[in-house]
């Protein structure tokens, strides 16, 4: 079993480690209502929380992706309207400064494509995109395996006919 972080100093390093997997999940869900910087504590404040209930039955980085799906999901659950909220920008992602403007306008494109699904179907294209495999995925979601190709299929259908 990995080992764990048991001080803040180890959690900082544990974060480093996995943020590629948590800025995915923020930068999907955020929305105007919750935004990525909340997303993120929530995110962040969960895995420490939940740290104990690690039993090792998985990677830890799929343990992360649970964890981290679960919390935007309840974020956006359990949504109460803030005062001085600014909607997430695709500007404010930290993507390579190599990147030519035509990617970046394609990776606009995919994000308001995602943001028109349902949370259900951004967890499992996100994972997808993320080369998790149907048995990982369903072990994330919490779902059969038939079910995340099912439910793949039709998103895959969904993103290509809203993207005519």
């Amino acid at each position: 079993m990995e080992s764990l972080p048991k001080t803040s100093i180890e959690f900082d390093s544990f974060v480093k480690e996995h943020s590629r997997i948590i800025n995915k999940v923020c930068w999907v869900y955020a929305t105007s209502k919750v935004s990525y910087e909340d997303l993120r504590q929530e995110i962040l404040t969960n895995l420490w929380l939940g740290l104990e209930q690690f039993r090792g039955a998985s990677k830890l980085s799929t343990w992360v992706y649970r964890v981290a799906v679960n919390s935007a999901l309840m974020a956006i659950r359990n949504y109460k309207p803030k005062v001085d909220t600014l909607p997430f920008e695709i500007s404010n992602i930290d993507v390579s400064s190599e990147m030519d403007d035509n990617k970046t306008e394609q990776l606009a494109a995919l994000h308001e494509l995602i943001n028109q699904l349902l949370p259900i179907e951004k967890a499992i294209i996100l994972l997808w995109l993320d080369e998790y495999s149907y048995e990982e995925i369903a072990d994330i979601i919490g779902i059969e395996r038939n079910n995340v190709a099912t439910k793949l299929h039709r998103i895959k259908n969904k993103l290509i006919s809203k993207s005519k």
